[in-house]
Order: C-alpha cells, then sequence, then structure tokens
C-alpha cells in the first residue's frame, strides 16, 4: 500500500517521520505558560463580569432614578388634581345651594364621577403615594425625635438643679426665728398673768419686759428691720404689763396686739416662700419630662403606622427608657409629703399656743363664756380641747390644767395668788408640751433640707440620656438604609 493512502485512513497510525520531510513547525508548550494563560482567561473574566455588574447596577439606578422622577411628577399631578377636584366640589356646592334657593333647575353632580374615576388609579400612582407618605411620616418621625431629645434633655438639666448652701441657712435663721418667737411669746403670757393678778414683771437694765428682749433678738438673727411701729408697740407693751397703775383691759388689749405681732412678725409664708425657693428640681422640669416621654411615644406611632416596626420598635424601647430620667426626678420622691409634714409640724406648738391665748383672753375679760359653757361637764369651755391630741398632748397635762383653771375662775372665794398659780401652770404645761413638737418641727426641717440637697443620681441620668439619644438614632439610621435598599430593588 502506498504512503499516501495510508493517510488517509483514519484508523491507521500516524506516520513515522522521515528524515528531511517538509512539516509544519509543533510549538511545545509548558506547564507554566499554561498557567498563565488560565490567569489570563480568568482575569479577562472577571473584568467582564464586573463590567457587566457596573453597567447592571448603572441600569437599575437608571431605572430607579427614572421610577421616582415619574412618581414625583405623578403625585404632584394628583395635588394638582386633587386641588381641582376641591375647587370643584365647592363650587357645585356653592351652585347648588343657589339653585336650592332660587329654584333654577338641578345642578348634575360631577363630583361624584370623578370620585368614582379615581378608583382606576393605576400601580406606579399608588407607589408615589405610598411612597411619598412614607417619607413624609419619616421626616415628622425625625422631628418628634428631635423635639424629643431636646425635651427630655433640658428637662434633666432643670430637674438636676439642687439648693445652695446659702439657702438651706436662710430657711434655718428664718424656722429659727420663728421657734424663738414663739418662746419669746410664752414668757409674755407668764408676763400677762402675773400682771393680771397684781405680780408684775419689772423691766429689765435696756428697759424692756424679758419677752420684748428675745423677740427683739429673734428679729435681730432673722435680718428683720425694726419699723418704728415696731418700736412703739414695743415701748407700749413695756408700759402696759410692768406696772399695775395703767388700764387691766388696756395691758390686756396691749398684750393681744403684740402676741399676734410675735406670731407674724416673722410668718409663716416667709418660710413657705424660702422652701419653694429651696426646692429641688423645677416644676417646668417634671412637665417637660412627661412631654419628652410622651412624643417618644407618639414617634412611635408615627413610625408603625408608616411601616417601619424596626425603627418604631428602637423609639419604643427609648420611651421606655425614658422612665429612667423621670424617676429620678426629685419631686417623685416624697418632696411634697415632706414639704406638708414640715408644715403641719410648724402648726402644731402654734395651734398649743393658740389654746393658751383664748383661755388667757377668758381670764383677763376679753372673752365672756355663755352660760353653757360655764358648765363643768363635757360642753363646758374649760373640757373642750379642740387642738390637743395625743401629738400635742400625749398624757392630757395641758387639758388638766386648763380644767384646773376654769374650776378656779369659777370658784367665787379663790384668791389672786390661787388664780395666779393655775395660770402659771397652766402657761408652764402648755411649754412644756411644745418643746417635743419643736423638735419635731426641726426634724421635718431636716428632712427637706435633706431632700433639697440630695445630690442627683448621675449614673442613671447618664444612662438614660444615651438610651433616649442613641436608641431613636439607630431605630431611624437602620429605616433609612432599609428603604434605600428597598428603593434600589
Amino acid at each position: 500500500m502506498s504512503d499516501s493512502r495510508r493517510r488517509s485512513d483514519p484508523d491507521d497510525p500516524p506516520p513515522m517521520l522521515v528524515l528531511g520531510e517538509d512539516r509544519p513547525d509543533l510549538e511545545d508548550t509548558t506547564a507554566e505558560q499554561l498557567r498563565e494563560q488560565q490567569a489570563e482567561l480568568e482575569r479577562q473574566r472577571a473584568e467582564l463580569a464586573e463590567q457587566a455588574a457596573r453597567e447592571r447596577d448603572r441600569a437599575q439606578e437608571q431605572l430607579a432614578s427614572e421610577r421616582r422622577r415619574a412618581q414625583r411628577e405623578l403625585a404632584t399631578r394628583q395635588r394638582e388634581i386633587d386641588d381641582a377636584e376641591r375647587r370643584l366640589v365647592r363650587t357645585e356646592r356653592r351652585l347648588r345651594r343657589e339653585a336650592a334657593r332660587t329654584g333654577h333647575g338641578d345642578v348634575p353632580e360631577v363630583s361624584s364621577r370623578l370620585s368614582r374615576s379615581r378608583r382606576t388609579d393605576n400601580a406606579l400612582l399608588k407607589g408615589a403615594r405610598h411612597e411619598g407618605a412614607g417619607r413624609g411620616r419619616g421626616r415628622v418621625a425625625t422631628t418628634l425625635a428631635v423635639l424629643a431629645a431636646l425635651t427630655l434633655g433640658l428637662g434633666t438639666l432643670l430637674s438636676s438643679d439642687r439648693a445652695d448652701t446659702e439657702q438651706v441657712q436662710e430657711l434655718a435663721v428664718l424656722d429659727t426665728a420663728r421657734a424663738d418667737l414663739r418662746e419669746a411669746i410664752t414668757v409674755l403670757d407668764t408676763e400677762l398673768v402675773r400682771h393680771a393678778t397684781g405680780d408684775p414683771v419689772p423691766l429689765d437694765a435696756d428697759g424692756d419686759l424679758p419677752s420684748v428682749s428675745l423677740a427683739e433678738d429673734a428679729m435681730d438673727r432673722a435680718g428683720v428691720r425694726t419699723t418704728s411701729s415696731d418700736t412703739e408697740a414695743f415701748s407700749s407693751l413695756n408700759a402696759a404689763l410692768s406696772s399695775d397703775e395703767g388700764s387691766p383691759v388696756r395691758a390686756a388689749t396691749t398684750w393681744q396686739e403684740d402676741r399676734r405681732e410675735f406670731a407674724y412678725v416673722v410668718a409663716s409664708w416667709d418660710v413657705e416662700d424660702q422652701i419653694e425657693a429651696l426646692s429641688p428640681g423645677s416644676g417646668w422640669g417634671t412637665t417637660l419630662l412627661w412631654v419628652g416621654a410622651a412624643l417618644l411615644v407618639l414617634t412611635a406611632v408615627v413610625l408603625l403606622r408608616g411601616g417601619s416596626r424596626l425603627a418604631a420598635g428602637f423609639v419604643a424601647l427609648a420611651a421606655l427608657s425614658s422612665a429612667l430620667l423621670i424617676t429620678q426626678d426629685p419631686r417623685l420622691h416624697g418632696w411634697a409629703d415632706s414639704v406638708v409634714a414640715h408644715d403641719e409640724a410648724t402648726e402644731r406648738p402654734e395651734d398649743l399656743q393658740d389654746v393658751v391665748e383664748q383661755d388667757l383672753s377668758v381670764l383677763v375679760g376679753l372673752r365672756s363664756l355663755d352660760a353653757y359653757e360655764l358648765e363643768d361637764d363635757e360642753y363646758g369651755y374649760w373640757n373642750r380641747d379642740y387642738y390637743l391630741d395625743e401629738v400635742s398632748d400625749p398624757d392630757g397635762t395641758v387639758a388638766d390644767a386648763r380644767l384646773t383653771l376654769g374650776r378656779t375662775l369659777a370658784d367665787d372665794g379663790a384668791g389672786e395668788e390661787e388664780v395666779r398659780a393655775a395660770a402659771l401652770e397652766l402657761v408652764s404645761a402648755a411649754d412644756a408640751a411644745r418643746l417635743p413638737l419643736e423638735d419635731a418641727a426641726v426634724a421635718a426641717r431636716d428632712d427637706v433640707v435633706a431632700r433639697a440637697t440630695a445630690d442627683p443620681p448621675r449614673g442613671q441620668i447618664a444612662l438614660g440620656l444615651g438610651l433616649v439619644l442613641l436608641l431613636p438614632v439607630a431605630g431611624l439610621a437602620l429605616d433609612a438604609r432599609t428603604r434605600a435598599r428597598e428603593e434600589k430593588e
């Protein structure tokens, strides 16, 4: 068989090489060159994939941009249509009223046909409305969250205010001055009893009664300036009670007037005003804290209605965290009860001295008793003790002293010394019952001062502020990221 016929048979093995025969050159390819070629192909494939991805993203962004633009245009046109429809409805109603008034026939219902035609809105328009509503609610939620943060921050700042040392000292001075003046009233009552029973108290080296000296010292410590009317009243009192030469009625009325002057030279409302200035926190701060919490709740509701459940959850947690700021408010921790307790504690010794004033008024004739009040029974005047209770008179010594004085005055055979002893016993018993009440008033004042100067819980405040500020920001940021991803898709 010839050599050409062997090459044409596909089943035959390749011919053997013949030296000197002219054949095409074959390029030897090594393993390293194959790897380089494969890497080049992979690089080209990756570049093509990246280019395709960029073109796809560009096309998606362009489509999304075109869709947003179309939605904005449709929303704008829809607003114009809505405005036109509202004008048409108003015009239709006006024409109907005029037609009904003049009787010129019926006006066709154009607005009802327009409302039916609006039901055929396409999906793009509905999407535009939904997107516009979502963005509107997002802006509202962001505004509410910012307002809530500012409100809570300002409320926390105001509620963290505490009293300073000067305010505390001023309260102590006023409260102590009132206690000293009550002591001066007790001494004045003793001077009245001795004058009314023929044993007036002599003046001291300065020409004053002991009660007047005590009152002037208390006024000086309280920083109350003695006016000309005070000086004149004290001079009249010195003259009236230091000698038995004057009119007993004049002495009694002078005692009554100056006794009330002692009680009000440092008035109770001065102490109340100082306690109000001493109060920790602020009423506005308390209000702002509650308003800020309410704004956070409203923000969560707006986000939830807008479909942003994740952001609404974060804001709801911030609203719960605002309880840390509200509960640190000192006005919610018994401040009002402490002030009321102080007022009641300072009123008890005053009420006790009012009882003594009424009884001594009967003694000197400034008050007359009815016939039934003179009876020695449960309805009698000397047996009635409306201001005496288990706190003011725990062992009943003041009530017994009153009853003894009443029976002494009813005894026609009792002399001045017996009346003096019974009246002085009443004053002494009331003063002894007053001292524990004064101690209770001091303890109540100390409680007020402790609450007014207690340091705010800085750790709780820092944690509460951090949560109410960061949680809404995180929620709104996640919501904005989710919306942006949805728009791209």
